[in-house]
C-alpha cells in the first residue's frame, strides 16, 4: 500500500525550478474507482522562489489563476511578480482574520491539527471564499499556495480531496508528503537552531498523516462531512457541484 501511494506521489510531482513542494491533486484514487483529474488544481510552496524556467513550467501546466493563501502582511513583506508574458491571474485569499480571541486559542494549541480545526471552526467564511474562488475557474488549472505549501495549502487540499471522495488514508499521506519534500529545509533549520526544542512551532517536523486524519475526523464528528461543513460555511450546492466536476469530472464522488 505504501509503495503504491509513493508511486502515485512521484507521478503527480511537478518539477518547477525554485520550488520544493509542488504536486498535482490529480491522479488520486476516488471511492467510485476512478481518479481525480490532473491539471485542474495544483498545490505548491511560495512561487516567489521560482526561476524563469520555473515560471515557464507553471504556464505550461495550464495555470490560469494563482490563489495565495498567505496573510496580507506576508504578501506585503514578500511579494512576487508573475512574468508579463504569462496570462496568469492572482488573488489573495487568506484563511485567517487574526481576531484576538481566535489567536488566543491558536496560541494554546499543542498540535498542528488543533490549529487547523480552530481555523476551520472560527473562519469558515474565509475557507468558503477560497473554495468559491476555485469553483469559479471553469477553464485551466488553479494553483493554491501559502509559504511552505504545507499547512494552509494542506488544509485546503484536504477539503478538496475529501469532497472528491479520495480515501482519508490517501489524503493524510498526501498531506504528510509535504514534510518529506521539505525535510532538507528542516535539517538546515535544525543545524542553525542546535536542537528541535529551539525551533519554532511551525518549523518542527510534525506534519504527519495523523494530524490530517484528526482534522478529517473532526469535520465528520462536528459537521457530518466536508460537504456539510462547506455548505454551512456558505459554499453553495452549485459551487460544490462545480468543484466536484473540476476534481472528478463525470465520476460522482461517493
Amino acid at each position: 500500500m505504501l509503495d503504491t501511494i509513493m508511486n502515485k506521489f512521484n507521478e503527480r510531482s511537478l518539477n518547477w525550478e525554485g520550488c520544493h513542494n509542488v504536486r498535482d491533486l490529480g491522479g488520486m484514487p476516488i471511492e467510485s474507482g476512478a481518479q481525480t483529474r490532473r491539471g485542474e488544481v495544483i498545490r505548491s510552496d511560495d512561487p516567489g522562489q521560482l526561476s524563469p524556467a520555473g515560471w515557464q513550467a507553471v504556464a505550461q501546466a495550464g495555470v490560469r489563476l494563482i490563489i495565495d493563501l498567505r496573510a496580507p502582511h506576508e504578501v506585503q513583506k514578500e511579494p512576487y511578480t508573475i512574468p508579463d508574458e504569462f496570462e496568469i491571474a492572482w488573488c489573495n485569499r487568506p484563511l485567517e482574520k487574526f481576531l484576538p480571541e481566535v489567536g488566543a486559542l491558536i496560541s494554546q494549541a499543542k498540535t498542528r491539527a488543533e490549529v487547523y480545526t480552530i481555523i476551520l471552526d472560527h473562519y469558515p467564511d474565509m475557507v468558503a471564499e477560497v473554495l468559491r474562488t476555485i469553483a469559479a475557474v471553469a477553464d485551466g488549472a488553479v494553483l493554491i499556495h501559502c509559504q511552505a505549501g504545507k499547512d494552509r495549502t494542506g488544509t485546503i487540499a484536504a477539503l478538496l480531496l475529501d469532497l472528491a471522495g479520495v480515501p482519508a488514508a490517501w489524503i493524510a499521506a498526501d498531506y504528510a508528503e509535504s514534510q518529506n519534500r521539505l525535510r532538507h529545509l528542516y535539517q538546515q533549520a535544525l543545524e542553525e537552531a542546535g536542537s528541535e526544542e529551539n525551533l519554532p512551532f511551525w518549523s518542527r517536523p510534525t506534519a504527519t498523516a495523523e494530524m490530517m486524519l484528526a482534522v478529517l475526523a473532526h469535520l465528520r464528528h462536528r459537521y457530518g462531512s466536508t460537504e456539510q461543513y462547506l455548505l454551512s460555511a456558505g459554499v453553495s450546492a452549485d459551487d460544490i457541484g462545480r468543484l466536484r466536476k473540476k476534481l472528478v469530472g463525470d465520476h460522482p464522488a461517493s
